[in-house]
This record gives C-alpha cells, sequence and structure tokens, in this order.
C-alpha cells in the first residue's frame, strides 16, 4: 500500500474512532494486509505474534523490522482447512492439522524473558512476549526448511513441540478446536 494511501486510511481511521495515529495505522496494515499478501487462502484465518510492551519484546520488534522485516502486524500464524502456516521474520513453518495431537494454553516460564526464535531439542520457542503462549504437541513431527532460523539454532529441523505467543490464544484454540 502506498504511504499516502496508507495515510489517508490510518486518519479517516482516527476520525472515525478516536483512536492514536499508531494504533490506527496497525489496525488498518492488518485490514489490507491478508489481501495484499496474497498468502490467505479462503476460510483461512490469521492470528498475530503477540509482542509484549516489554523492553524484550519492543527490542525483538525492532530487530524483527529493521533485519527481517518481521515484527508486530508481520509475524503471525495462519490456520485454513488442512495447514497451520507459522512466520516470524526468517521463520518459517507449515504444520498439517492432522499432525496436532495436542493443543493448549501455556502458563511455561520463559527463561531469562526470552523473545525470538528459540530451540531445546525438538521443542521450539516463537514469541515475541511472554502473554498469550499456546502449545502444540505433533506427531508425527513437522521438518523445518533450512533457513537463517534453523541454520543458528543447530543441532536438528525436527519440531516435536512448538510453543508460540499471540495475541489471541483464546481464539487461536477455539479455531483450531479439535485437530483435524
Amino acid at each position: 500500500m502506498p504511504h499516502d494511501k496508507l495515510r489517508d486510511a490510518t486518519r479517516k481511521r482516527m476520525a472515525e474512532t478516536g483512536e492514536p495515529y499508531t494504533v490506527a495505522r496497525r489496525a488498518v496494515l492488518r485490514e489490507r494486509q491478508p489481501a495484499a499478501e496474497g498468502s490467505l487462502t479462503t476460510g483461512a484465518k490469521r492470528f498475530y505474534i503477540s509482542y509484549a510492551d516489554a523492553w524484550e519484546g519492543r527490542l525483538t520488534a525492532l530487530l524483527d523490522r529493521m533485519l527481517f522485516r518481521g515484527g508486530p502486524g508481520v509475524s503471525h500464524v495462519d490456520v485454513d482447512a488442512s495447514t497451520i502456516g507459522v512466520r516470524m521474520a526468517t521463520f518459517r513453518l507449515d504444520i498439517p492439522r492432522t499432525s496436532v495431537r495436542s493443543l493448549r494454553r501455556t502458563g511455561i516460564k520463559i527463561p531469562w524473558r526470552t523473545t525470538g526464535v528459540h530451540r531445546r531439542g525438538t521443542q521450539w520457542l516463537v514469541n515475541g512476549s511472554s502473554d498469550g503462549l499456546v502449545e502444540l504437541i505433533l506427531d508425527p513431527p513437522a521438518k523445518l526448511p533450512v533457513n537463517l532460523d534453523t541454520v543458528l539454532n543447530l543441532g536438528g529441523r525436527t519440531v516435536t513441540s512448538l510453543i508460540v505467543s499471540l495475541e489471541d490464544p483464546d481464539g487461536f484454540v477455539a479455531t483450531l478446536g479439535r485437530p483435524a
């Protein structure tokens, strides 16, 4: 979306809702992003990665945006009839819905309030904050493609557990409901 059209749409939304400029701009971007990307199939639903206001979330968001074209309003999880697609900066993972054995909200304590993409064994953490965490247990395991995140996390590309921070974790769990 060209800058002038984005600015105009943002100002129009501000006038209608009374929201501050940054809030209105993010909402306008979110409304228009799926159509611009062309990545959402009919019936798919998008859930955005949560980036808390804590300094760790802001730092991750800044680095993601500057270096990898990620961050708030860009990093997301798409759910359609057959696939769950996780996207955060250079991290890409497509999971067949039939591989999801269990799904739950989790209150796991994240060491050092870390954010980004991390691996411990075959468990992967994709988060911009420690809020809204959801864990998916996969069987059969998913395989990650070779990319910057998997190269930096030496030791394996197998995913048996994925924990992701979401702005709407309850909506995500409700959308997946029973795994397909």
